[in-house]
């Protein structure tokens, strides 16, 4: 259980760096259009954060063996948001 809530607390302080990312970022850019960095904020803080915090709570109750789907879903979110930002970097 506590592996999965530190897991959160790093995934909240992710979301709340690629926030004040995105912000400075286009603002010192003048960039006013949609952009993939405001969706990156938010897959942190829901898939990353939120995620973790419900699955520490279910493996207070039920004693959960996952960890290697834990692994994958850590790469793949963590791959996602690269992703996300790199198509933004490519673009100016």
């Amino acid at each position: 259980m506590k592996r999965y809530i530190n897991y959160s607390i790093v995934y909240a302080v992710l979301a709340m760096v690629s926030g004040v990312f995105y912000r400075e970022f286009t603002k010192l850019n003048g960039y006013t259009d949609w952009t993939t960095l405001a969706v990156v904020h938010t897959h942190y803080f829901i898939l990353g954060m939120m995620f973790f915090l419900i699955l520490g709570l279910v493996s207070m109750n039920i004693n959960l063996k996952i960890n290697r789907a834990v692994l994958f879903y850590n790469v793949g979110l963590n791959l996602t948001t690269i992703m996300l930002v790199v198509v933004v970097l490519f673009k100016f």
